[in-house]
């Protein structure tokens, strides 16, 4: 089978409202930075990366998104011009470009191999993929997340991932029962099961995204984990210490409610793939639930927020 790879070349203060059209109408995104980007947020970026400076864009970033050959290319691309034309957020509109390319199913695995390397993600947390580990030079604290994303949303190096790890390295205790809403590749559960939590839920509303995180969870030999399908907290009665979900702001607003339901008293509600702008919304949602806000991180125009019930 064919897919097809959609790239938009764009500056980074397009990032947040291009990310979410394309998210709305795809399984999901990969967004590349240029090297000089990355280089002027991350500190000792040299220790910590080791890139191939040509398989990134030459300057700002690229967001790309894949669809099989059973889809009509025709008409995403109509949508995708579309909203660059329409929406007001979009600044410089006429410098997006837009490329289309065609990359074998076959060619997948090197696809990945090619842009995904290892790299630190929080101050214990590493990610490496399963084709590193023999190269890899950690910490003996290091807690190494192995991951293959395949072609599921959340390779780990989005600010959103990193602050939820960040959380999760702070307050996850063995005794807590966790589940990841959304969990994409598997990532938050595997920081979860690393920091000894052992009572673990993952769901996602995507069939590919529950394989791709199955593949990951055997890859971490994480286990046990109650994999499955489910549209967000709406219909689960079992009651957890910790809720995490890195999605979109929308999406948060929706389950709000519920992750207060479902949380045993005291419980931490750690939510992600907020957009700055709707920082504001989604505290005061929170803060009328019932929840106590314990932080909120900022990185890159994305917020991430840890909230407390009772």
């Amino acid at each position: 089978m064919k897919w097809y790879k959609i790239s938009l070349h764009s500056q980074i203060e397009n990032e947040a409202p291009l990310s979410l059209f394309l998210t709305d109408i795809s399984n999901g995104i990969s967004v590349d930075y240029s090297v000089d980007l990355m280089k002027s947020n991350i500190d000792d970026f040299e220790h910590k990366f080791r890139l191939n400076e040509s398989d990134y864009p030459e300057s700002d970033i690229r967001i790309s998104v894949y669809y099989d050959e059973t889809e009509n290319l025709d008409e995403k691309l109509n949508l995708i011009n579309q909203f660059i034309s329409e929406n007001e957020e979009i600044i410089n509109r006429d410098e997006i470009e837009v490329t289309v390319d065609t990359v074998e199913e076959a060619d997948w695995e090197n696809e990945w191999k090619k842009y995904f390397h290892s790299f630190r993600v929080s101050e214990s947390f590493v990610i490496v993929p399963s084709w590193e580990m023999d190269d890899y030079e950690y910490d003996a604290n290091d807690r190494l997340i192995k991951l293959d994303p395949g072609m599921a949303f959340g390779t780990g190096d989005h600010p959103t991932t990193s602050m939820c790890l960040t959380f999760i390295e702070k307050i996850i205790r063995p005794e807590h029962k966790v589940i990841d809403v959304g969990t994409g590749s598997g990532i938050l559960t595997i920081g979860a099961y690393l920091m000894d939590a052992r009572d673990l839920t993952a769901t996602d509303i995507d069939t590919l995204s529950l394989k791709v995180a199955e593949e990951n969870f055997k890859l971490n030999d994480t286990k046990p984990v109650d994999l499955r399908a489910a549209d967000l907290l709406k219909n689960d009665k079992k009651n957890y210490d910790i809720v995490v979900a890195n999605i979109l702001a929308h999406v948060i607003e929706d389950m709000i409610t519920d992750s207060y339901r479902v949380l045993n008293d005291g419980g931490y509600f750690i939510s992600s793939g907020i957009i700055v702008e709707k920082k504001e919304d989604i505290l005061s949602q929170l803060k009328d639930a019932g929840f106590s806000i314990i932080e909120v991180l900022e990185d890159d125009g994305w917020v991430s927020i840890l909230s407390k019930k009772g």
